[in-house]
């Protein structure tokens, strides 16, 4: 029964036809690599988690927020959300703040048991009596649904691979600064915590207040705490402009080296949040040599092309230097990793 719950979770949550890392369309400091973007069959609205069909930003009205969900979908939701509810039925949070967040952490709990991602602490998340459902026994049981979920690996190799580069780099100069928004139920500040790097996550106080009880059982009390310490809780649709002075006032400094991920937040945010959010993480790294971007994000309306060129132009706007590009689903996700530019 769980199987087939978190099979039809899965499946629910990724984008329809998500193409595999061969269409996407790379670029390093705007050479490209590999031609051929992919994307959703046309028409063809995409699953939660995934892109608009138009091709990112928010919905008519400039307002920010998820695409238009469909009936079906909607249905599903509601029996997620129901399903989600006796998963956790026993938990003291009880069903947490959102499947949304919970359907990554699963995905990602999934990927690390079929031996297609590297988080090994995604499961130790999860509720103790649900955990089998992700374990090496059953892991041979979700070969069918891989496919739909490599966007969620993408992503995270994406980022994950740009922030063992920074923290190499970093290291050299001492401690080093990483600022996640909308962190989720993110577990890079645990999978990284024997690194020299300061963790600060932004997202909704509910989120961040779960995201301390999940932290709580697997790291303890005292790693929790310290850890909610340098966390920020915002409306980042409300308070964009905010979030860098709020950090500064937790802890983050403005001469450390720092790396500033953004990871499938900004489809949810109105174009006037995502410019103050890239402009301030901009401003910050320009004021900290060795900081660097990295974003698995959508751009719309500021861009909208799979190629580098928008990418790197909307960058230099901000005093950024592109390094690494790729796109999916015809330019919808940008996967940027960026640094000041020289002088």
């Amino acid at each position: 029964m769980a199987t087939a719950l978190l099979s039809l979770v899965a499946l629910a949550f990724a984008p329809p036809s998500v193409p595999s890392r061969s269409h996407a369309v790379a670029f390093v400091r705007g050479v490209r690599v590999s031609a051929q973007a992919g994307g959703p069959p046309a028409g063809v609205q995409s699953g939660a988690g995934g892109p608009p069909v138009s091709g990112g930003g928010p919905p008519a009205g400039g307002r920010g927020g998820p695409p238009p969900r469909t009936p079906v979908q909607q249905l599903l939701d509601n029996l997620f959300d129901f399903s989600f509810t006796l998963l956790y039925a026993f938990e003291p949070e009880g069903m947490l703040d959102s499947s949304k967040n919970l359907r990554v952490l699963w995905v990602r709990a999934l990927l690390a048991a079929s031996g297609r991602l590297d988080d090994p602490i995604a499961k130790e998340l999860l509720p103790a009596a649900t955990r089998w459902c992700v374990g090496p026994a059953v892991a041979p049981l979700w070969t069918p649904v891989l496919p739909k979920l490599e966007w969620i690996q993408q992503r995270t190799e994406f980022i994950d691979g740009v922030l063992s580069g920074f923290l190499e780099t970093a290291r050299k100069d001492g401690r080093a600064q990483a600022v996640l928004i909308g962190s989720g139920y993110d577990t890079r500040a645990l999978r990284f915590s024997s690194a020299p790097v300061d963790f600060y996550e932004v997202d909704l106080p509910g989120v961040l207040e779960v995201k301390k009880a999940m932290c709580t059982k697997y790291a303890g009390a005292a790693a929790a705490d310290a850890a909610a310490e340098r966390s920020l809780g915002l409306d980042l649709n409300r308070e964009a402009s905010e979030m860098f002075p709020r950090l500064e006032k937790l802890g983050l400094k403005a001469g450390v080296p720092t790396i500033v991920v953004s990871e499938a937040v900004l489809f949810y945010l109105s174009p006037p949040a995502k410019r103050a959010l890239l402009e301030g993480s901009a401003r910050h790294i320009r004021r900290a040599p060795g900081s660097a971007l990295a974003l698995t994000d959508n751009l719309a309306p500021f861009v909208r092309s799979p190629g580098s060129e928008e990418a790197a132009q909307l960058l230099e706007e901000f005093g950024l230097s592109l390094e690494q590009h790729s796109s999916l689903w015809g330019g919808a996700i940008q996967f940027i990793h960026a640094t000041a530019k020289a002088n």
